[in-house]
Order: structure tokens, then C-alpha cells, then sequence
């Protein structure tokens, strides 16, 4: 059985394996932290007032706006599990909320 020790240098390797993951992560993503935190927040106001219509249409209008090529935005975020406005604001945004308030 590995000592307490061998546990918390076990646990802070894998730390910072995650750490290290999340990093890259986030040096590949087509926006940056700010910009997918935006995004977030224009879809949450706009889909309450105008709710899904089941396509990225609102994310879309919003990256071009930006000045953000959908084309590689909208990819990124299916490969989040967003394939639609609502889903991009669920699952997308709960795979990233932690990080974003870290930047913020």
C-alpha cells in the first residue's frame, strides 16, 4: 500500500497532467476564454427572448460580428457537444465554466 506521501505525489503528478491537458486545450481553441465567455452571455440573453430555433444561427451571427471565422468556431464547439444555439449554451458551456471564471 503506498504511503501518504506516495498518495499526494501521485495526486499532484496527475494535477498537473490535467493542468498541462487544460493548457493545451485552451492554446488550440479558435477563440479565446473572453470571447467563448461572451458568447456565452449573448446566448443566454438572446435565447431568452427568442429561444432555439435548433441551429447555430445566433452563435453564428455573433462570431461574425466578432469578427471570428464561424468556420472554425463551429466545429470547435461540436466537437464540445454544441450543435445548436441551446446546446451550445448547456454542454459547452459546462465543460468550460470553470476555466472561463479563472480568466475573468
Amino acid at each position: 500500500m503506498a504511503s501518504k506521501e506516495e498518495k499526494r505525489r501521485r495526486a499532484a503528478l496527475a494535477e498537473a497532467m490535467v493542468a498541462e491537458d487544460t493548457k493545451k486545450a485552451i492554446e488550440n481553441m479558435p477563440l479565446s476564454l473572453a470571447e467563448l465567455g461572451e458568447l456565452f452571455d449573448h446566448l443566454d440573453e438572446t435565447l431568452e427572448q427568442e429561444g432555439c430555433d435548433h441551429s447555430p444561427r445566433i452563435t453564428q451571427l455573433f462570431l461574425s460580428q466578432k469578427g471570428l471565422d464561424p468556420d472554425q468556431v463551429l466545429p470547435w464547439l461540436k466537437e464540445q457537444g454544441g450543435y445548436c444555439d441551446c446546446e451550445i449554451l448547456a454542454n459547452v458551456e459546462e465543460g468550460w465554466e470553470s476555466e472561463i471564471g479563472k480568466n475573468t
